[in-house]
Order: structure tokens, then C-alpha cells, then sequence
């Protein structure tokens, strides 16, 4: 009876060096935990470019490529049967070191996307607010709780809706400052996770139309 391999392969694999092992994209699992050393060592990929370079491939060919060294081995995918490996030259590397270091340039950068976003949601709200008319809806429930007529001066219900704003806005993204109001993912989490994945799905399905994707002889 044939010993059983199991591999488990993310959709994307950051790799730093040109000669990608199986155990360098894989987690793998063998009751014979010889096997498992020997094909940790397996070699999957090896770049010859010096630039950085994204590279689709399919588990049929990891399957292939171990088959070359345990014919009669039973390899069972635990992961995705197509996933992208993305490899970082050094030299490329060693920009990203030097520019983690500006920490001016980094805050600048935090202040820039902070302040778009802040501009551009003060002026999401202001144009709602118009659009609904809610101004004038203020207006007429001081009038009916009161019996009074607005004079223009701002009255607990534009200072309510002021704070409700701010405090919805920190319950629902579930995240003010660096804390976690709950142990749950924030929307953003949430959001980025998905766009990463579709990212990575572009990725493959353009590879394997243009012929690029590694795939088995």
C-alpha cells in the first residue's frame, strides 16, 4: 500500500530567492516523516531573471513534479489547485528596506490618505444631507415636539446627529485608534482580504490566457 502525501498550498506565495523548494510553498504532511524531509527539498521553480516576477501555477504540476521523485506516492490537495507565486528580487528588497526607513515619508503619506478621506467623506455626508433635505426635516420635529419654529440656531438634534455620526462610524468599522472595540475582523479587514483574493484570481486567469501558467508537460 502506497504511503499518502498531503500538501496544502496558499493562493499566494511570497518567495525572496530564485530556487523555490516544495517546502518553500507548501505545507506538507506524511505518516512516513522520511518523505516529508526528502520532499521538502523537491525543486518547484527556479528563476533565472533579476527582476521581481509573478508566476501562476497549477498543483497538477507540483503533483507532477513530485511523482519524478516518489512515482508511487499518493498526493492528496489539501489547497488550491491554482496559486500564484510571487517572487521579490533583492535588489528590490533592499529599495523597500531603505524606504521603511524614511518614517517622514511614511506619516506624510499616512496625513495624505487620512485627509483625502476625510474631505472626501465630509463631503459624501454634507451632499446626502442636502440631497434628503434632512436641514428641513430638523425643522419640522423641533416644530412638532416644541411648538416653536426653528430660528436657525443649531439645537440638540444637529448636535445628536453630529455625535451618532462619529459613533456609528466607530461601531460599524469596529476600530478607533489602534484597539478593537470586538475580536471580529473590521469591514476593511474584511474587504481587503476579499480584494486580495480577486487579485490574485486576475492574476491566474491572465496567466492562463496568455499561456504563461505552469502548468503540466
Amino acid at each position: 500500500m502506497s504511503a499518502e502525501l498531503y500538501i496544502k498550498i496558499e493562493q499566494n506565495v511570497k518567495v525572496n530567492k530564485k530556487k523555490i523548494l516544495l517546502s518553500d510553498i507548501a505545507s506538507l504532511y506524511c505518516a512516513n516523516n522520511d518523505i516529508v524531509k526528502e520532499l521538502s527539498g523537491c525543486m518547484i521553480l527556479n528563476i533565472t531573471g533579476n527582476e521581481s516576477g509573478i508566476y501562476a501555477m497549477t498543483v497538477l504540476k507540483v503533483i507532477e513534479l513530485i511523482h519524478r521523485k516518489k512515482p508511487d506516492l499518493t498526493v492528496i490537495n489539501e489547497g488550491e489547485s491554482d496559486f500564484v507565486i510571487e517572487y521579490t528580487a533583492q535588489e528590490d528588497r533592499k529599495i523597500k528596506g531603505r524606504e521603511a526607513k524614511h518614517k517622514g515619508y511614511e506619516y506624510a503619506k499616512a496625513v495624505f490618505v487620512s485627509l483625502v478621506a476625510f474631505v472626501g467623506s465630509a463631503f459624501t455626508i454634507m451632499t446626502f444631507n442636502l440631497d434628503v433635505s434632512v436641514g428641513d426635516l430638523f425643522d419640522n420635529i423641533y416644530q412638532m415636539f416644541t411648538g416653536i419654529e426653528k430660528s436657525g440656531t443649531p439645537t440638540i438634534l444637529e448636535f445628536s446627529y453630529c455625535i451618532g455620526i462619529a459613533v456609528g462610524i466607530v461601531v460599524f468599522f469596529n476600530h478607533f485608534s489602534r484597539k478593537k472595540l470586538t475580536v471580529d475582523p473590521t469591514p476593511i479587514h474584511v474587504e481587503m482580504r476579499n480584494y486580495e483574493k480577486q487579485v490574485n484570481q486576475a492574476l491566474i486567469e491572465d496567466s492562463s490566457r496568455e499561456g504563461k501558467t505552469i502548468d503540466v508537460s
